[in-house]
C-alpha cells in the first residue's frame, strides 16, 4: 500500500527530475550520473534542451547558391588529421565532430552527432550516445565502433597534436551499437569531456584499408554536411552540400550550412587575391593587411554596392609573434633573445605600415582579461612565488616589454650591451658571436605579404651589426620546415580560444619538445610552465583559470622565446553583394556557415596566379 508520505516523496522527486531535465540535466541520484544535451566548462549551457536554433543565425536563411573564397599556396591531401602533407582548405566542412560548438559562448558544445551525453559527478569518464539517425555520406550508419576507430587512428597515426590532446584518456570502448565510453587516467582534467567532443567522426569502413598518412587525393566518405564535389590539385576545390543530410534540420544546424557550393580558389600572391575581389571573382575574404583595407579595394565596386566592407569585433585572444627557435644557438641564450625583442621596432610598424588598425601586442592573450598586465598581485603573485627562485626576477619587479620607455637610440645601446654580456663583440660594425663568426639569422615566412612588415627590421638589426634575412617558402615547403623544426625564427599566430585549456600544453610544455610535428615551436623548456599547463585543465572556476593563464603569460614573456608583436582587435571582411551575413555574428567566430547567398554565382575554373 502506498502511504501519503511515499506519494509526497514521489511527487517531490518528480518535480526535481522535471526541473533538472528542463535545465538540460537529469540525475540518477543513486549512481550520481548526469545526462545532458550539451556541456560547458564553466557554468551551464546557455540554451535549454528544447532550443530551436543558435541565437546568432538567421533561422530562415535561404538555401542555395555558391560562395567563392581565396586560399593561399597549394594542397596535396584531403586528410587534415594526419602528420604528412598540406591539407586542402575547407575540409572542416566535411567531417562532424562528436559535439558541435556554439560560437556565441566561450566554450559550450551541443549534441548533434551525439543524442545524449552521460557523465559521472567525479569526472572519471564520459559516454556519448550516438544519434541513431546519423549516417555517413555513403548512407552507412554511424556507430560507436566508428568513434572507437576514429580515436584509435588519431592516437596511433594522427598528428602529434591529437596524440597530446587525448593523452589523459585511458581507454575507449563501444558498449553498445550507439554508446561509446571514454575512461580517464585521472579526474583532474575537467576539460577532457569537451575535448573528446572535438573528436572528428571518421568512417571505419572507408579508412581501415587506406594508409592514413599516404598522399590522399581521393574524396573520402565523410560525416559532415558537405562532401568534395570536384577539384584540381593546387588550383581549386569545391564542396557540395549533401542533399537530405540527416542532421539538416537539427536545431544546431538551423540557419547554417546554407550554400549549395563552397569553393576555394588557390592563389600564390595576396595582390592577385585583391584583384580577384575587385573584379568579382571572389565572394568573401578576411583582410589582414590594413594597406589593402584602406586603399586597395575598388572604389567603384564599393560605391555601387557590388563589394561591401564589414568590421566585427574579435573577442578571441590572438597574437602574431616572432618565434625564436631556442633549441639553436645563439637563441638558447636568454640575453640574446631579449636583445632581439628590444631591437624589434614594432611600434613603428603598427603606426606606419598598419595604420594603427592593429595593436602592439604586449601579451600572448592581448585583447582579453587573460593578458598579464602591470605587476603580479593577489592569487597570481601567490602562484608565481612558488617558483620565485627559478624564474627571472624581473617578473616580480618590471613591466614587460623591457626598455619600453627608452628612446630608439637608447634601445640600440641596451641591446648591444646584452649581446656583450652573452659573449658577443661588435667589431668594425659587425656583431661577432662568442666563436668569432658574424651573427646572422633568418626569418622564415609562409606568406609573402608579411615580407613588407619585416623589411624595416632588417635595417634596424643592421644598426647593431646583425644580418637578418627574410625567406619566404611555398606553403607546403614552409609547413615541412616547421614540422621538422628547421628554422631560426618564424612569424606565427597563436590562436587561443576564449577559454584556454589543454592546447596550452601543446604550445608550451616540454613534453615532445624535440619531436617532429610538435606545436612547441619555440622550444620552451621551463618546469614552471610544465606545471601550469598541466594544471590549467583542472581549473574549477573562471577566476582560477585567469590566474593560471596570467602567470603562464608572464613567465613566457620574460623568457623571450616568443615575442608578441601585433594583434587585430577586429575582423575586417570584404564580401560581394551575392552573399550576406546574418544580422549578428557570434562573439567568437565569423562563422561563415551562417552566411547565405543573395543571388546565384557563375563558377569559373580559370584561376589567376
Amino acid at each position: 500500500m502506498t502511504t501519503p508520505r511515499a506519494l509526497t516523496l514521489l511527487a517531490f522527486y518528480l518535480v526535481v527530475f522535471l526541473v533538472l531535465a528542463k535545465s538540460g540535466y537529469s540525475r540518477a541520484e543513486e549512481s550520481g550520473i548526469i545526462f545532458s544535451h550539451a556541456i560547458s566548462l564553466h557554468g551551464k549551457p546557455a540554451l535549454p534542451p528544447d532550443y530551436k536554433h543558435f541565437k546568432h543565425v538567421k533561422p530562415d536563411a535561404p538555401k542555395g547558391g555558391t560562395i567563392r573564397i581565396a586560399a593561399m599556396g597549394t594542397f596535396d591531401t584531403f586528410n587534415v588529421y594526419g602528420s604528412q602533407g598540406k591539407a586542402a582548405y575547407g575540409l572542416y566542412l566535411t567531417n562532424s565532430s562528436l559535439l558541435t560548438r556554439n560560437w556565441d559562448e566561450p566554450l559550450t558544445k551541443y549534441g548533434v552527432m551525439v543524442e545524449k551525453i552521460e557523465q559521472p559527478a567525479d569526472n572519471s569518464w564520459v559516454a556519448f550516445h550516438i544519434n541513431p539517425k546519423a549516417v555517413f555520406s555513403d548512407g552507412k550508419p554511424v556507430t560507436a565502433k566508428d568513434i572507437v576507430f576514429s580515436f584509435n587512428i588519431l592516437q596511433s597515426e594522427g598528428s602529434l597534436f591529437w596524440q597530446q590532446f587525448y593523452q589523459d584518456v585511458e581507454a575507449v570502448k563501444a558498449t553498445s551499437e550507439h554508446r561509446v565510453l571514454f575512461t580517464f587516467k585521472h579526474n583532474r582534467n575537467r576539460e577532457l569531456p569537451l575535448l573528446i567532443g572535438q573528436l572528428p567522426v571518421l568512417p571505419e569502413h572507408w579508412w581501415k584499408d587506406r594508409g592514413f598518412n599516404a598522399d590522399l587525393l581521393e574524396p573520402p566518405v565523410v560525416s559532415g554536411a558537405y562532401k568534395i564535389k570536384r577539384f584540381a590539385a593546387g588550383r581549386f576545390i569545391e564542396y557540395e552540400r549533401i542533399k537530405n543530410y540527416w542532421a539538416e534540420n537539427h536545431p544546431a544546424n538551423v540557419g547554417r550550412n546554407n550554400f549549395d557550393i563552397v569553393r576555394y580558389d588557390y592563389y600564390r600572391d595576396s595582390n592577385v587575391i585583391l584583384e580577384a575581389l575587385n573584379s568579382g571573382q571572389l565572394d568573401w575574404h578576411i583582410e589582414g593587411y590594413p594597406r589593402y583595407w584602406l586603399e586597395g579595394y575598388s572604389k567603384s565596386a564599393l560605391k555601387t554596392g557590388k563589394l561591401i566592407k564589414g568590421t566585427w569585433k574579435n573577442h578571441n585572444p590572438q597574437t602574431s609573434s616572432l618565434v625564436l627557435n631556442s633549441r639553436r644557438a645563439p637563441f638558447n641564450d636568454i640575453r640574446v633573445r631579449e636583445a632581439v625583442a628590444v631591437l624589434l621596432d614594432v611600434d613603428w610598424v603598427v603606426a606606419n605600415l598598419l595604420s594603427n588598425m592593429m595593436v602592439r601586442a604586449k601579451s600572448f592573450f592581448d585583447g582579453s582579461e587573460l593578458a598579464a598586465t602591470g605587476l603580479p598581485e593577489g592569487k597570481e603573485l601567490e602562484l608565481l612565488s612558488k617558483w620565485k627562485g627559478d624564474l627571472p626576477q624581473r617578473i616580480f619587479t618590471d613591466i614587460w616589454p623591457p626598455a619600453g620607455s627608452m628612446a630608439r637610440r637608447e634601445k640600440l645601446k641596451y641591446a648591444i650591451s646584452l649581446f656583450k654580456e652573452a659573449g658577443f663583440q661588435l667589431e668594425q660594425g659587425v656583431m661577432k658571436t662568442p666563436s668569432g663568426k658574424p651573427f646572422s639569422f633568418e626569418i622564415l615566412l609562409g606568406d609573402p605579404s608579411n615580407e613588407r612588415l619585416l623589411q624595416t627590421q632588417v635595417r634596424r638589426f643592421a644598426e647593431a651589426g646583425i644580418t637578418m634575412t627574410i625567406k619566404t617558402a611555398e606553403s607546403a615547403r614552409y609547413l615541412k620546415s616547421i614540422r621538422a623544426l628547421d628554422f631560426d625564427a618564424i612569424l606565427h599566430s597563436f590562436r587561443h580560444t576564449p577559454s584556454p585549456g589543454i592546447e596550452q600544453r601543446s604550445f608550451w610544455s616540454s613534453a615532445n619538445l624535440n619531436e617532429e610535428g610538435t606545436l612547441n615551436l619555440a622550444g620552451v623548456n621551463i618546469p614552471a610552465i610544465d606545471e601550469i599547463t598541466e594544471a590549467i585543465p583542472a581549473s574549477k572556476s573562471w577566476a582560477e583559470l585567469v590566474t593560471k593563464i596570467k602567470a603562464m603569460d608572464r613567465i613566457l614573456l620574460w623568457h623571450f622565446q616568443a615575442i608578441p608583436m601585433i594583434y587585430n582587435p577586429s575582423w575586417q571582411i570584404a564580401y560581394s553583394n551575392r552573399v550576406s551575413p546574418p544580422d549578428n555574428l557570434p562573439r567568437y567566430s565569423v562563422e561563415r556557415t551562417t552566411w547565405f547567398a543573395t543571388e546565384p554565382t557563375k563558377l569559373d575554373d580559370s584561376v589567376k596566379q
